[in-house]
């Protein structure tokens, strides 16, 4: 019996052509979102994005929609308290020609460190991570010097130049930045190739 190969999970999944054209991604807050302990944070979240991918000179931007009918992604939670989300892909086509076709950013009801509910600060780096997944960057993507790092580690209850770290791991959250690696990443999967351009 032969070895069984599989294929390799692609560090990038793009949207369609015609949505990357657009230049924004719509995100609905789903049921049971917008009432959550995220509720508050998608904003910001969508504010950091905007700000990273604008002072790297990506020509997208995030926008938050009222309505599902229209958005490519749908934000929802899931039962956890883990400090990770996820990206449910529906895909498109096939091949090298397979495209994201919509998105549900999903991420835990319920964050804790140690029983803890985590900070904002917490929150809003695990949020944008998951909005860098949404641009079309897979977990083969994940770097080890930025927000896409693919494991959040976070300190608590120690003590850092003399200050307590605080339980809810506000005090140790890697700062929102975008490495060499994303943004190569980024700029694969949102700008157009040539032949596609107007």
């Amino acid at each position: 019996m032969g070895d069984v190969k599989t294929a390799a999970e692609p560090e990038i999944i793009p949207w369609p052509d015609r949505i990357r054209r657009g230049g924004e991604l719509k995100v609905f807050p789903g049921p049971g979102f917008g009432g959550s302990v995220w509720g508050t944070d998608l904003d910001r979240a969508i504010a950091a994005i905007n700000q990273l991918l604008k002072d790297k000179s990506v020509a997208l931007v995030f926008r938050k929609s009222d309505t599902e009918a229209g958005s490519q992604i749908t934000a929802e939670t899931m039962t956890g308290t883990g400090l990770h989300g996820s990206a449910v892909l529906s895909l498109v086509g096939s091949g090298d020609r397979e495209r994201l076709g919509s998105l549900k950013l999903r991420v835990p009801a319920t964050p804790q460190i140690n029983g803890v509910d985590v900070g904002a600060p917490v929150r809003l780096h695990i949020l944008v991570h998951e909005l860098i997944h949404c641009i079309g960057l897979t977990n083969s993507a994940h770097s080890q010097d930025d927000v896409f790092i693919g494991k959040l580690v976070i300190a608590v209850g120690g003590t850092v130049n003399g200050k307590t770290l605080p339980a809810d791991g506000s005090g140790s959250v890697p700062p929102l930045k975008l490495g060499a690696k994303t943004l190569t990443n980024i700029k694969r999967a949102w700008e157009l190739p040539a032949a596609a351009k107007p």
